[in-house]
């Protein structure tokens, strides 16, 4: 799956303000004599220096605008390595080990338990509620509930409010799209080795009751996927002119999930003991569903790789394309809505078409090295053309900022642009910049 940033020229914009140093005396006179002063506890710092307010070139504030504090005190901490972890949710989370699903287990035992009348949630237990965070459980704590559970096992019972809340925030959008295989083959494997417990452990009414329940769990879980991702990621393609993207994204992921599923569940026929743990100190892990397809999707390694494959199936994108899409959009999306900080309009618009021209080189070469069809490649080259234009259009605004400043300070005017992308230049630069990458 391809992981990355496309095309995106890390060109850093240099700050506008920077080009007032030639006029630096002049604006420096202006600021100090501007009624600063007004009130006692109002402080001006001003960015520039001048020689003879310090020979060494660092800025010293007069006594006169500024009073000092001495005796400072302060106390370093030690970080809290505890505030530098992601919260993700379980279908984005690189591993679950045994240790984590001892853990899961045993906070299960501190669940509120209710259901919702209406908008008021109803408790089953009028037991005192007792909170508890994973750092206060000791390890003999969890050493002794690893017993327990050994001398009982789990109950044949499916933990299916477990199930939701792993299920729990499946879309995929431009915060996550690097992640849209994982969580794709997180909701697939936990499917498939539900649906072999199932088959296993029920029989009769009890089997097709529970089989409803998970195809119900598992569908509205794989169509939040298709629907964040085509909202979003294909929803910005339709924005820039590729009408039916967004259709064909949801399809393709839906699509995706379905053979994945089916891929797990024929290597499960195929290798049933493909994490059965049969030792006394973890035989309680053979019911833990979340655990049991953690060594369910290390176990496929080959069967993962195949697919990334196109089948027989005909749909209009493959799981490797809709990654690529996806980090695509989001590189775009990324420049369009920070342009400030990718391109420098104090530059020659002719070189914003050298830039663009780069970049849809890049873009082009990343492509012939990826699995990209000619359906995908038509829709990328096609909405870069659009891209170009909202890109400039961010730009413009920029400048537009730009007038607002100057009619609150005229002295910048000369200073800063406030003329917008001369377009015809940047085209011809793009096009004859083209011709010769």
């Amino acid at each position: 799956m391809f992981i990355g940033q496309i095309g995106l020229v890390n060109n850093s914009a240099r700050m506008t303000m920077l080009r007032l140093n030639n006029n630096q005396s002049q604006i420096i006179r202006r600021l100090q004599t501007s009624a600063v002063q007004q009130k006692r506890d109002t402080v001006t710092i001003n960015s520039g220096f001048t020689k003879e307010q310090d020979k060494t070139g660092i800025y010293k504030p007069n006594v006169n605008k500024m009073k000092a504090l001495n005796n400072i005190t302060y106390t370093q901490l030690a970080p809290d390595e505890r505030l530098k972890a992601e919260i993700l949710p379980a279908s984005e989370r690189s591993s679950y080990t045994e240790n984590d699903a001892l853990m899961n287990e045993y906070m299960k035992q501190y669940r509120i338990e209710g259901r919702f009348e209406g908008d008021t949630f109803v408790r089953d237990s009028d037991a005192p509620i007792k909170l508890i965070l994973p750092d206060q459980v000791s390890t003999s704590d969890l050493e002794s509930f690893r017993h327990k559970l050994n001398e009982n096992e789990l109950t044949s019972d499916i933990d299916w409010r477990g199930v939701k809340e792993d299920f729990w925030n499946m879309g995929v959008g431009f915060d996550n799209v690097e992640r849209l295989e994982m969580k794709a083959d997180y909701l697939t494997s936990r499917y498939a080795v539900l649906k072999d417990r199932i088959q296993n452990q029920f029989v009769g009414d009890k089997q097709i009751s529970e089989m409803e329940k998970l195809e119900s769990i598992y569908t509205l879980a794989k169509n939040e996927m298709a629907s964040a991702f085509a909202n979003s990621i294909g929803g910005f393609y339709e924005d820039l002119g590729q009408t039916g993207a967004s259709a064909d994204m949801k399809a393709s992921i839906l699509t995706m999930v379905d053979e994945k599923a089916a891929r797990y569940e024929d290597y499960i026929a195929k290798t049933s003991a493909y994490a059965k743990s049969n030792t006394s100190d973890n035989r309680w892990l053979n019911s833990n569903d979340g655990y049991m397809a953690a060594r369910l999707r290390e176990s496929a390694t080959e069967l993962l790789s195949k697919a990334e494959t196109r089948t027989d199936i005909q749909v209009p994108y493959s799981a490797e394309e809709l990654s690529f899409v996806g980090v695509y959009a989001k590189t775009l999306s990324t420049q369009i809505n920070d342009s400030n900080h990718v391109w420098d309009v104090e530059q020659d618009d002719r070189a914003l078409g050298r830039f663009l021209a780069q970049q849809s080189k890049n873009i082009q070469k990343e492509m012939s090295n990826s699995k990209v069809g000619d359906k995908m490649s038509k829709l990328m080259n096609n909405a870069f053309g659009n891209f170009a234009i909202k890109f400039m259009d961010s730009l413009d605004q920029s400048i537009d900022k730009n007038k607002i400043m100057i009619n609150k300070n005229p002295w910048m005017q000369g200073l800063i642009r406030t003329e917008h992308i001369d377009r015809d230049s940047v085209y011809r630069a793009y096009y004859n910049a083209l011709a010769i990458l």
